[in-house]
């Protein structure tokens, strides 16, 4: 399946930032939101020049791909790979210690806090290359670790400080170290939020 266009990334990206102010009962014209959030908002800087490296990774510029990821962990402290994979609606909250290792694929709406790490969880040569593939929905909380080749099921919440290394199917919530799995409970929580569900897979 192709991924989206670039500026169709960038505007469902911009679109989870206006999202924020209506779950905060504000409102703001949309120029606004978008002025303020490339010109001040570290989150969508990251998931912004993470949208421009993949796009030159995915056109052949491999050099000039991993510059913009080195800037990208520069300017804003997020370590996201060039050639990890995101969908439609990222939303950073705060980029600082966020890693994305390149092998992950993250859902749509994906929702990422300070510290979550997606990545291999051992050294071996037939693990080291095995990295999360995420539903769509899915919030990780901060200083969450999702790790291994394991499948995250949709409408997921990983909680603060978890570590994940076995799948966990849709609706769940996975919290604690190792992290526990509670069935249901992860749609509960996005529904009370005033968040819509993914659809069911």
């Amino acid at each position: 399946m192709a991924e989206p266009g670039f500026w169709r990334l960038i505007r469902s990206d911009l679109a989870r930032y206006e999202e924020t102010f209506r779950l905060r009962n504000q409102q703001a014209p949309y120029l606004r939101i978008c002025i303020e959030s490339f010109l001040f908002k570290a989150g969508f800087q990251a998931v912004f020049l993470h949208r421009v490296a993949h796009a030159l990774h995915c056109a052949g510029f491999t050099r000039s791909a991993w510059a913009v990821a080195r800037l990208n962990q520069f300017l804003t402290s997020a370590e996201i790979e060039f050639n990890a994979r995101a969908g439609p609606g990222l939303f950073i909250a705060h980029p600082g210690g966020i890693v994305v290792g390149r092998g992950t694929v993250l859902g749509a709406r994906a929702t990422l806090f300070q510290g979550v790490s997606f990545g291999a969880a051992d050294w071996h040569p037939g693990r080291i290359a095995c990295f999360p593939k995420i539903g769509d929905n899915v919030v990780v909380f901060a200083g969450g670790k999702v790790l291994g080749g394991i499948r995250i099921g949709s409408n997921v919440v990983v909680g603060a400080g978890a570590v994940v290394t076995r799948d966990v199917p849709s609706g769940a919530s996975a919290m604690g170290v190792p992290a526990r799995v509670h069935p249901g409970r992860g749609a509960e929580l996005i529904s009370s939020w005033g968040l819509e569900l993914a659809p069911d897979e």
